[in-house]
């Protein structure tokens, strides 16, 4: 009746043995798929912060472009020139008056 116990207990802990390893090998394919999936969101976040970080460069380069065009086309020269080229010229005394508005 000893031995039948004895017998009993070795099963149930081989059975016990073998679920802590299917548990075990379970949680490392867990972890390894969760490593996997974080990897490929890290590469995913770093692609678009990269494609990010280059339309803000061409941006700045593009504002820098037209702030440079824009001071050359407000310059008196440039204003100057394009009158002259319209046929404009300065007025002569009398034509331009002072209005007030109230």
């Amino acid at each position: 009746m000893l031995k039948n116990n004895a017998t009993g207990n070795q099963q149930r802990g081989g059975r016990g043995w073998l679920l802590a390893l299917a548990l075990g090998l379970l949680a490392c394919m867990v972890m390894g798929l969760v490593l996997v999936w974080s990897n490929i969101e890290r590469m995913d976040t770093t692609y678009f912060i990269n494609i990010a970080q280059n339309e803000l460069r061409e941006r700045r380069a593009l504002r820098a472009k037209l702030e440079v065009e824009r001071e050359r086309l407000l310059s008196p020269y440039e204003l100057r020139r394009r009158a002259e080229e319209f046929g404009m010229r300065e007025p002569k005394p009398g034509q331009v008056r002072r209005m007030e508005i109230h």
